[in-house]
């Protein structure tokens, strides 16, 4: 058996899964994974020729290895407080964020990197493809007969997850291996489009262009995943915290996802390949247009950690 073979076997027999991330539906606040490729030089082809980089962008890329092209870097000062994906909480998980270059996480519109006609071309015609897909699953009863699950209830600012694990095989911009929404009912609709990937040596290539900036969700043992199939916990969560939610913690160093928002409408102001989308706010097991709760945001999704864990974490000790 070959080690994509296995990865593939074994990510199908564990979980039906998202990104972000997902994927994920979990409030943690764990260091950002630091994700070296197979080489353990954590840069793509792009990054490897260090163009488009300033001193100040590659300052900005400290600490996050394994993304691809110019790096995921937030423009600073540009959140207000008023999107609503902000209004609805704190980021769903760390691996839809940023690290910035004091090693914060940060979340807000994406720094768009230039591309040269050739790319710009080729990123048209993937995107038209991509564009496809929402008028082929219109809503999540659409995607259910396409062969798609569900993997995590509506969480605000990344939506619904819905995972066809047939499809995390390649790359293909006319079929992502998920589908967003804007809630987990039958005649929910689509809000974006997730590509969920097996790749062993690094982020994949992916789209046209140095902008597709890929995450994962493996820090501290993984997505807290239940039986299901369902995400409910992510990095941050404990392994007795996810037990206690009947899941169980999943590594996942080959996985990488990227977020498409290209959906007529849900055209996201943070960037199209950003890991938030801040017009999606609501409230998480509910809709986008439910009236934010901060507070049962938190308690739905904030990470359960055992007593003991939580005397480490008093004593200056982290919970891995």
């Amino acid at each position: 058996m070959t080690q994509h073979q296995s990865v593939s076997r074994r990510f199908t027999r564990v979980v039906v899964v998202l990104a972000t991330l997902a994927l994920v539906t979990a409030v943690a606040a764990p260091a950002f994974a630091h994700n070296e490729d197979a080489k353990g030089k954590g840069t793509s082809k792009h990054d490897a020729k260090g163009k488009g980089h300033s001193k100040h962008d590659m300052k900005g890329m400290k600490g996050m290895k394994g993304m691809k092209g110019g790096g995921m870097q937030v423009i600073t000062g540009a959140l207000t407080g008023d999107s609503p994906c902000e209004k609805s909480g704190p980021p769903a998980s760390v691996g839809q964020t940023v690290k910035d270059a004091e090693g914060h996480d940060a979340r807000g519109p994406l720094k768009q990197h230039s591309v040269t006609k050739a790319e710009r071309e080729t990123l048209i015609a993937q995107q038209a493809q991509a564009r496809t897909v929402a008028e082929k699953f219109p809503t999540v009863a659409t995607a259910e007969a396409g062969g798609y699950k569900k993997s995590t209830v509506y969480v605000p600012c990344i939506g619904a997850h819905y995972t066809n694990t047939g499809l995390v095989a390649k790359f293909d911009p006319a079929t992502p291996s998920e589908l967003l929404f804007d809630g987990d009912t039958p005649d929910a609709k689509i809000v974006g489009l997730s590509y969920l990937l097996i790749s062993p040596t690094g982020a994949p290539d992916g789209f046209a262009g140095p902008n597709d900036n890929w995450h994962q969700h493996n820090a501290n043992g993984g997505l807290c995943i239940n039986p299901a199939g369902l995400v409910v916990g992510n990095e941050g969560t404990s392994k007795a915290g996810c037990a206690a939610r009947g899941g169980r913690k999943v590594p996942l160093e080959n996985i990488w996802m990227l977020h498409d928002w290209v959906v007529p409408g849900w055209e996201c102001g943070w960037g199209v390949f950003a890991g938030e989308c801040p017009e999606l706010g609501g409230r998480v097991g509910g809709t986008a247009f439910d009236k934010p709760d901060p507070a049962s945001f938190k308690k739905a999704l904030g990470s359960t950690k055992s007593k003991a864990s939580a005397k480490k974490k008093k004593h200056g000790h982290s919970d891995k």
